[in-house]
């Protein structure tokens, strides 16, 4: 049987996984509506509109992202090469995302609104795996459970990290900028991401190989959310 203990050069690598993508996360998150607003001068209706539509998109994608993956079975595995490939395109799109402009309105507008959500759906595509990784790592609930727990210890230290470093980064360029210091802040807070997120999985293993034979349809996925009423309450509030 094969060693189900998730070493802990492994650990280190899921937790550095973890931060690398959460700056991009925590930068997002917590910053791009004052750079549309206040940078870009969108007004806030106009990005209030932009966020509404990303998460009803959401919503239907990153359902649809995930069963897709769930499908394909690859050489390193069936979330490694993901894992190994996405981080450049969040770097990408992430900086892409704080691109100041002098343009029109309505370009800027469809501009944001074409980089953000896109930068969602490129997330998707590394928060599915990601989190997923666990599972295949090793059948051991309390290896499982460990690699959980440094996945949100670095979950949180890349979300706090990015509200203490880009503010700092943008000081920084903030004299010589058009964006009082946003597009090189971000460019520079993804240049740490991002080998954080590639050296990361490059130290994770699976473990456990799925059966091709498995095949899990939409009817029996309705069926366990009708017998599991906690999964689905929580999955109807995600969804809302």
């Amino acid at each position: 049987m094969t060693d189900q203990k998730i070493h802990n050069r492994e650990l280190v690598g899921y937790f550095s996984y973890a931060v690398g993508q959460c700056l991009s996360f925590g930068l997002v998150g917590s910053f791009i509506l004052y750079f549309y607003t206040d940078i870009l001068g969108i007004s806030p209706a106009a990005a209030g509109a932009i966020f509404l539509i990303a998460r009803v998109w959401d919503a239907i994608n990153d359902p649809i992202i995930a069963g897709y993956m769930d499908t394909l079975n690859f050489k390193r595995g069936k979330f490694t090469p993901y894992m190994l490939f996405v981080p450049f395109l969040i770097a990408g799109i992430t900086s892409l995302s704080f691109i100041g402009m002098d343009l029109p309105m309505t370009t800027k507008v469809a501009y944001a609104a074409v980089t953000y959500i896109a930068w969602g759906m490129i997330y998707t595509l590394s928060d599915v795996p990601f989190w997923t990784m666990s599972s295949v790592m090793s059948q051991e609930p309390q290896e499982r459970a460990k690699a959980v727990t440094v996945a949100m210890l670095g979950v949180n230290i890349g979300i706090g990290s990015a509200s203490i470093i880009f503010p700092k980064l943008t000081e920084l360029f903030a004299a010589t900028s058009s964006t009082k210091g946003y597009m090189e802040g971000a460019i520079c807070l993804m240049l740490i991401a991002l080998p954080l997120m590639v050296l990361g999985a490059s130290q994770m293993k699976e473990r456990i190989k799925p059966n091709p034979n498995d095949k899990i349809t939409i009817r029996d996925s309705f069926r366990v959310l009708r017998s599991n009423k906690p999964l689905a309450y929580v999955l109807g509030a995600f969804f809302l």
